[in-house]
């Protein structure tokens, strides 16, 4: 069973929180009822830090707005930003199962169900992506499960649109190094195969049972993203087919033009992966 935490505090607004779901590099992440509409909902409380100037806020603020619309079975919904004296806070659906790093380090190997997440992550970042939002932080952290199994993209923090101008340094080192793509490092604009990148990084952990870059630097771990090449996750373990340690390594190709220019692409590729083990 998945480890329950009690909240540092008891209300936020008008949310009861009675769950801490989650901390991280953004913000704090409770289970809380909306006391005004009765609902079960998550609540993200950003770190006081996060923001830097006004701008950001009213950015991200206008960002929400389009969250809200976001209305897809693999993407979390979107409630509504609240600016006030206790924070700023992003709160949305409550999914009522583990993550997706839970998951790899409990559930046991089955290629085909792995490689059905893999097709409903593919369609929910799809979604993402084509309301002209890149996620800029996609890792097995943000990919939820609801009890019926449905994998669900979560955490907005850092999505943007990619009509803005690229991230200033500030958030860009807010993104999960270990997921980040090089051409982030770089500082160049982040694109949807910035994403494809990151999803790649989780496939292999979730394919290969290992992270491709093992190292505690951080410096050291960007230039890996930049210049080491891994082992196919076919040669780390052998139950990754060969044609899916394939897919993987595309997906990681240091220059973008190299990965998949879709998730569409990339679904459609891994179907026939998965068709050619029955």
């Amino acid at each position: 069973m998945m480890k329950q935490e009690l909240p540092d505090r008891l209300k936020l607004y008008h949310f009861k929180c009675d769950r801490l779901l989650g901390r991280g590099g953004t913000g704090t992440v409770y289970r809380a009822i909306d006391t005004v509409k009765g609902e079960v909902v998550a609540v993200k409380l950003f770190h006081a830090n996060f923001f830097r100037n006004n701008s950001q806020v009213r950015d991200f603020a206008k960002s929400v707005q389009q969250f809200k619309k976001f209305n897809h079975a693999n993407v979390v919904r979107v409630n509504e930003f609240i600016e006030g004296p206790e924070g700023l806070c992003l709160t949305m659906e409550y999914v009522d199962g583990p993550d997706m790093k839970y998951y790899l380090e409990n559930r046991t190997w089955n290629l085909e169900e792995r490689l059905v997440i893999v097709a409903q992550i593919c369609n929910g970042l799809q979604y993402i992506h084509d309301q002209g939002f890149t996620h800029h932080d996609l890792k097995p952290g943000n990919i939820l499960f609801t009890r019926k199994g449905v994998a669900k993209l979560s955490d907005y923090s850092l999505c943007r649109p990619r009509a803005l101008p690229f991230l200033d340094s500030g958030l860009v080192e807010q993104i999960t190094p270990m997921y980040v793509a090089p051409e982030i490092i770089r500082g160049e604009k982040a694109t949807n195969r910035s994403d494809i990148y990151s999803l790649g990084i989780a496939l292999y952990l979730m394919f290969a049972g290992k992270l491709p870059f093992e190292v505690d630097n951080l410096q050291l771990l960007y230039m890996a993203h930049m210049r080491a090449v891994p082992l196919n996750p076919h040669m780390v373990n052998r139950r990754c087919p060969q044609a899916l340690g394939d897919v993987i390594m595309k997906m990681i190709e240091k220059d973008p033009a190299k990965r998949y220019e879709s998730c569409d692409q990339l679904r459609i590729v891994l179907s026939d992966v998965g068709r050619s083990r029955i």
